[in-house]
């Protein structure tokens, strides 16, 4: 039996920290995620905005930046 874990995302915390979750469903505008990567049971999910959630961690990362940057412009 072949197990695949589940593709990456990453969410901004408000404390400016990244973090990583697995994709669960993606439904459009609400995207379902979870901090396992292979669950035994139906636990540890979270639903967020699809504005909210990044593919890959180099587009997170850019938005922490930009997101630092509008916070210190007067």
């Amino acid at each position: 039996m072949a197990t695949t874990t589940a593709p990456t995302r990453y969410t901004l915390n408000h404390d400016g920290t990244l973090e990583k979750w697995y994709l669960e469903h993606d439904c459009g505008e609400i995207v379902y995620l979870r901090k396992t990567s292979r669950p035994k049971w139906n636990c540890c999910m979270k639903e967020f905005p699809a504005a909210e959630v990044f593919p890959d961690y180099k587009t997170a990362r850019a938005a922490l930046k930009a997101r630092a940057s509008a916070k210190i412009a007067p």
